[in-house]
């Protein structure tokens, strides 16, 4: 991998680093009971003009957001050059970031 590939992964990388902060926060949002109801989250995707919303359970998201290289996204959003996909369904993909880009993501990640 070049410099300017390695670049682009990390620039990609923090951008969905940022959704994934956000959802971490409305996540965080206090609610009676949604274990099992969907919040709406933010597509964590590369794309900085997304404003795409996710249907996920807490359960759901605590499971993706167990690996630090995860993140949740919109159908058609994902990246092959920097993630791969891990997990599918018809609400949301789960991709997994790779290279510089699962390194950045890491080093990024919240918790």
């Amino acid at each position: 991998m070049d410099a300017q590939q390695q670049e682009r992964q990390v620039r990609l990388a923090r951008n969905q680093s940022l959704f994934r902060t956000v959802n971490e926060e409305i996540e965080r949002i206090p609610r009676a009971d949604w274990s099992g109801a969907y919040a709406e989250l933010v597509c964590e995707c590369a794309r900085q003009d997304c404003i795409e919303k996710l249907q996920v359970t807490s359960p759901e998201y605590e499971s993706i957001r167990g690996t630090p290289t995860h993140f949740v996204v919109q159908q058609g959003h994902v990246v092959p050059d920097i993630e791969r996909i891990v997990e599918s369904n018809d609400r949301f993909v789960v991709v997994e970031k790779f290279e510089a880009a699962g390194a950045t993501a890491e080093l990024l990640s919240p918790r």
